[in-house]
């Protein structure tokens, strides 16, 4: 150290006031040298390069990216961490984060602005604009870091044939990724667009237990409605190509359950939405307009939207406090949903799945034919449902202990199945008996009848309502 200071001072003034000026001009020569290199790409961009942009809200956008990841470099350096959140922790992240009862993975995604590649004998380059909206998506916790920035595909030629093609390789490797998940698509937080909420491993629809006819006239229906025959049927007559199913039942008897597994028995994309978020009824009409064929729209709730037609015609003040209670619900109004349904501003070529709890407080306007072309009960469950849910749960390629075979574990199902009363309980309440018990299928089937027995005594608190003390005295 002395030594270096000892030469340090016998340096010449002089040199270091070059030293000096050079550390000072530096900074300037390296803005010159950026703007030079921003100006010829700018230049080489423009004269020698065709480009393709995909705008961060299309569905085409994940795909590429998708595509671009799962063929990305296993040298990749440079990753986004995030804390792991399930679905049913998304309402309140900081909450979930919290929980010291289990520590929670960390999720890597690889991070990148641009990148070089191959594709078909063409050198490709894929950049992502980074900008406020998509940096607002990444402190969304349902945003798994694929696809939502713009995205902007180049290759060097005046032809964008290359780009075509490789866009055309993401889309058919999409497809394949199909085959096993079903894409949740949901409003943004902000109502500004659609985006991946989730992506859920498809459903088989065994899993869903409802009466076994109707679940095989529903899939035909759905079945024939997707075949291009019935499209050209369709258009050939002048009718439009729409098709539309109500899901009615109690909760918890596995309506939007269903509803995911028709997505992933269909190949098809979901979007959901809920009656009661939806602000307004142009918001509804701007959601529906953004929404592709070749899918199906969720509408939860459907209840939610409710008129009273008798209102101007009773007398004043009638029913004027359960009126507004109801209309409160959402803000869409009927004649709001029925045009995105089938009104002048509605499209074609949807699978639009309504559900409600309560199916008497529907207008009929809403489930005419034409806008609700199927009803579909899901009711509590049977003693012969239960019993396929015992074998499905227990059955011998599932189980690490103590496995039994196939005929053992129908004998149990029997036995379970004659606990279970009639039109009692929901999939959903059996399902959570289910999951204390997953370890043994014969302590499920000897459990379960004090389990009947308490759930029944329970059944007696569900008979009254309470009746908030403002809603009484209107009243």
């Amino acid at each position: 150290m002395r030594a270096v200071l000892m030469r340090w001072s016998e340096l010449d003034i002089t040199h270091a006031g070059s030293i000096i000026a050079i550390a000072g001009i530096a900074p300037s020569a390296w803005q010159f040298v950026r703007g030079t290199w921003h100006e010829a790409y700018r230049w080489i961009r423009q004269f020698f390069l065709a480009s393709v942009t995909i705008p961060g809200g299309d569905p085409l956008n994940r795909q590429v990216v998708q595509w671009i990841l799962a063929h990305r470099p296993r040298h990749h350096r440079t990753f986004t961490g995030r804390s792991e959140v399930s679905a049913r922790d998304t309402a309140d992240r900081a909450a979930a984060l919290k929980k010291t009862a289990t520590r929670r993975p960390v999720q890597y995604s690889p991070h990148w602005g641009s990148r070089w590649f191959w594709h078909c004998g063409s050198f490709i380059m894929a950049s992502r604009a980074v900008d406020g909206f998509a940096a607002s998506l990444s402190h969304n916790p349902a945003y798994d870091g694929v696809g939502g920035e713009d995205l902007t595909l180049s290759c060097f030629g005046r032809s964008a044939e290359p780009l075509m093609a490789l866009i055309d390789t993401c889309r058919e490797f999409a497809d394949r990724q199909t085959q096993f998940f079903v894409i949740i698509y949901s409003r943004d937080r902000y109502g500004l667009s659609w985006q991946p909420k989730y992506r859920k491993p498809i459903r088989r629809l065994e899993t869903v237990h409802f009466d076994d006819e109707t679940k095989r006239e529903l899939v035909a229906d759905i079945k024939q409605y997707l075949d291009p025959r019935t499209q050209r049927l369709y258009q050939s007559r002048s009718m439009p190509y729409r098709r539309g199913y109500l899901f009615y039942g109690p909760p918890g008897t596995g309506k939007t359950s269903l509803s995911t597994a028709l997505a992933g028995e269909f190949g098809l994309d979901l979007y959901e939405m809920k009656i009661p978020s939806v602000a307004s009824d142009a918001d509804l009409e701007q959601m529906f307009q953004e929404i592709p064929p070749q899918c199906i729209v969720l509408l939860e709730d459907i209840d939610a939207v409710w008129v009273d037609r008798s209102a101007s015609s009773s007398t004043p003040g009638a029913n004027h406090g359960v009126a507004n209670d109801r209309s409160a619900a959402a803000a869409c109004t009927l004649s709001g949903l029925l045009n995105v349904l089938d009104g002048v501003g509605s499209q074609e070529g949807r699978i639009v799945i309504m559900t409600t709890n309560k199916p008497e407080l529907l207008d009929a306007a809403l489930v005419r034919p034409g806008r609700v072309d199927m009803n579909v009960f899901l009711g509590n469950i049977s003693q012969r449902s239960a019993g396929q849910m015992f074998v499905r749960m227990f059955a011998p390629e599932l189980s690490v202990v103590s496995p039994l075979d196939i005929e053992q574990i129908q004998d149990l199902a029997l036995q379970f199945a004659k606990e279970i009363p009639e039109d009692t309980f929901t999939p959903s309440q059996l399902q959570g008996f289910f999951q204390l018990h997953l370890n043994s299928a014969a302590d499920a089937a000897s459990s379960i009848c004090s389990w009947v027995e308490k759930e029944l005594s329970k059944n007696s608190d569900r008979d009254f309502e309470v009746v908030p003390s403002e809603r009484k005295a209107v009243q």
